[in-house]
């Protein structure tokens, strides 16, 4: 795995560039990119709205995508500051994909258990498997994916490795997290703990980035655990279930502190809790194979 240094090679590849932007401009690029997102987002959902109204030849399914869209204006930017960059991208173990799925797997039952351990989840229902379920379920995953693929590629990709060139690791973590967890919650008037939450968790997909040194891992974990939660269980939302259908249905019921209310995991104690121990965990993971080999190089 990578260490957390100058030596990552995310840091390196941001070194590498032919033309390098700060830090600073990096983050005030990115909070444009979002605020742009956010005033266009509305005239795009607006517009699939209309789609619907006009005329179901789309679905439910082509209308998402076009809703979509609305994710994708950030990281077309990206591709705009790569170019100006010339950077050249870290080169990765394929496997690191399946790490990342089962990392969010793991992490998304670990905040199951705990809420469930609170008292707070309520079964529903179990839904009838049917070809129109399974079509459903199958272009919810795929517009998940292609969701989470827009932000990692972002986030961790893009901005993080620009900010730990510029003002080290720690802090570029931390910086990317944060913002990562304020788009997520702006203008939602959503609880102090979502944030949290979605930073905790933005801080942990940015720690697998950089201890696998490549996007492939960040993008399992995040879309693994965002398609079980909406496909698999229909926490998303909390209480009811997505239009495009889920396997069972549980609800998170109780003092909105243990259950979320309509924010679900992502506003409960417990999933705090889950976050904080995964983001310690992979950023122990590898400490001491990384001095080890630091060791034998000195040698």
């Amino acid at each position: 795995m990578q260490s957390l240094d100058a030596q990552n090679a995310w840091v390196v590849s941001a070194n590498a560039a032919r033309r390098h932007i700060p830090g600073s401009l990096a983050l005030l690029l990115a909070v444009a990119a979002f605020a742009l997102t956010l005033w266009a987002g509305p005239s795009i959902f607006n517009f699939a709205a209309g789609l619907i109204a006009r005329s179901m030849v789309l679905g439910t399914g082509g209308v998402r995508l076009v809703q979509s869209l609305a994710y994708f204006l950030p990281p077309v930017l990206v591709l705009a500051f790569l170019w100006f960059e010339w950077r050249p991208w870290p080169h990765a173990r394929p496997g690191w994909f399946f790490f990342g799925l089962l990392a969010g797997t793991v992490a998304f039952f670990l905040a199951l258990a705990a809420v469930y351990e609170l008292g707070v989840v309520k079964f529903i229902a179990r839904s009838a498997v049917t070809p129109h379920l399974l079509s459903g379920i199958g272009e919810a995953v795929l517009i998940i994916g292609l969701r989470t693929f827009g932000e990692e590629f972002f986030f961790r990709a893009w901005l993080q490795p620009l900010l730990a060139r510029s003002w080290g690791v720690p802090v570029g973590l931390a910086v990317t997290s944060l913002l990562f967890g304020l788009v997520h919650v702006f203008s939602r008037g959503v609880p102090f703990v979502v944030l949290v939450n979605v930073t905790l968790a933005g801080a942990f997909f940015g720690l697998i980035a950089l201890r696998t040194g490549g996007l492939a891992a960040p993008f399992a974990a995040h879309w693994a655990w965002n398609a079980i939660e909406q496909c698999v269980f229909g926490l998303v939302p909390n209480p009811g279930v997505d239009s495009m259908g889920t396997f069972i249905d549980l609800d998170l019921v109780g003092p909105t502190l243990l259950s979320g209310s309509s924010d679900g995991l992502n506003g409960s104690l417990g999933t705090t809790v889950v976050l904080v121990v995964c983001v310690v965990a992979i950023g122990l993971m590898g400490r001491s194979s990384v001095g080890r080999a630091s060791t034998s190089v000195a040698h």
